[in-house]
């Protein structure tokens, strides 16, 4: 079963301390090569503990068998061992080795040097570590269990005549540092992983509403193709049903009209053909991801140009903006949309399309010198305004559409899209995304 992320993290860093104790006793041999044998074998007594907690702790086969106890294990043994190396009774007075142990002096003396690093500072490390690996409750048994060993080792000296009342009762002060910082990590820790949880509750609801999000644009996209496929195939391929059924008629009766309306037919069906294209081609997403923003307007307007005979035309003020691909798609179908509404219902000579990029917003407008129309006679499914504006929402975009003859507001998608007056102006389409 694999470990919380909080323990594993305590496990490396508890690791990690180890091999830097191992590397300053390994400082140490180094420094006391040529002192003697006392020297090296005083270093030695006070290095075997940690060498043996790392033969434990290094290598992973006890971790294995004792699971999420391998940390809490090591962190206590760790503790017994500073705390022992920090008591001032073993460390700061001859007595103890000389007289209760009955070493050689000299030796006694090695044992007695104060070591580089205050041993006090080591054992906040498994402290802390257990605090933050295990919460309050960590904290709690790990300060209790130093407390018990500083404190009891300064008793036992009392006993023993070795500490003078004042010089215990002094050491509090190093009690007091052993609960109150274990505590304070083992509070910052719990507070830490609780707003780790609640913002990773947060991702997953993002989450949804991004799949829900991206569900309703598809589902959106689809009915938005269904009814351009409706008014234009389907309607194409009506009207050349009842011009066959009539012309069956005129090839009896009048065949100098049925070779008219053969023409028309003819071009009805190449109508239909060329709108077939469009909307397939609105299934492409790949367009403005290879050509980029400018570029996938600029091809667009070319086809539109090409198609309908109407001047367009396309300048871009500022660098190619940095946006998400769904920003981008969403901007060119805003934009293939309002130049649809212009091939179908504005009669325009000149349509006009600026893509303006600044360092904090995006804006395309779409203007044409055609006929416009009255927003308040405009059916809500008409000249696909809605559709537009429901694009618009879906990445956080404002859009505005001014006509000719009247102001009114369109819908509120928790943003503010209206139409305004613009007499004798045509249609304008803006978009604005602000980054």
């Amino acid at each position: 079963m694999e470990q919380p992320l909080a323990l594993r993290e305590a496990l490396r860093i508890f690791r990690l301390a180890l091999i830097v104790k191992l590397a300053l006793f390994g400082l140490g041999f180094l420094a006391i090569l040529g002192l003697g044998g006392y020297a090296f074998l005083g270093l030695l007594l006070r290095a075997a503990p940690t060498l043996l907690l790392a033969l434990l702790v290094l290598p992973s086969w006890l971790e294995r068998a004792l699971g999420r106890r391998f940390l809490a294990v090591g962190l206590g043994l760790d503790v017994l061992i500073e705390s022992l190396d920090a008591a001032p009774i073993f460390f700061e007075r001859r007595a103890i080795w000389a007289e209760f142990l009955h070493l050689p002096a000299s030796l006694a003396q090695h044992l007695v040097q104060p070591r580089a690093v205050e041993p006090f500072f080591f054992l906040l490390i498994p402290l802390v570590l257990m605090a933050w690996g295990y919460g309050r409750r960590g904290a709690l048994w790990g300060s209790t269990w130093a407390a018990f060993l500083h404190l009891g080792t300064g008793f036992w000296a009392l006993q023993q005549d070795l500490l003078i009342p004042g010089f215990f009762f002094g050491s509090l002060s190093r009690v007091a540092l052993l609960c109150l910082v274990p505590l304070i990590i083992s509070v910052l820790a719990e507070r830490e992983r609780k707003q780790h949880a609640e913002l990773e509750v947060a991702h997953q609801r993002l989450r949804r509403h991004a799949a829900t999000v991206e569900q309703l644009a598809t589902s959106r996209e689809r009915n938005r193709l269904a009814r351009d496929l409706h008014d234009t195939l389907a309607h194409s391929l009506a009207a050349i049903i009842v011009q066959l059924e009539a012309l069956r008629t005129l090839l009896i009766y009048d065949p100098p009209a049925a070779r008219d309306a053969v023409n028309e037919l003819s071009a009805l069906a190449r109508r239909g053909l060329e709108e077939t294209r469009q909307a397939i081609q609105a299934l492409r997403s790949e367009h403005v991801e290879t050509l980029g923003l400018s570029g996938a307007l600029r091809d667009s307007l070319q086809a539109f140009q090409a198609r309908t005979g109407i001047e367009a035309s396309l300048s871009v003020a500022g660098q190619d903006p940095e946006l998400t691909a769904g920003e981008s798609q969403t901007l060119l179908r805003i934009a293939e949309e309002a130049l649809s509404n212009v091939e179908r219902h504005a009669a325009a000579q000149h349509v006009t399309v600026r893509l303006d990029s600044g360092q904090d917003r995006v804006e395309l407008v779409i203007r044409d010198d055609g006929l416009g129309f009255d927003s308040a006679k405009v059916q809500p499914d008409r000249y696909g305004l809605t559709g537009m504006q429901e694009r618009a929402a879906l990445v956080g975009a404002r859009l505005l559409v001014h006509s000719a003859s009247h102001s009114a507001a369109l819908r509120d998608y928790a943003l503010r899209d209206s139409m305004s007056s613009r007499p004798d102006s045509g249609t304008e389409v803006r978009c604005t995304l602000e980054r």
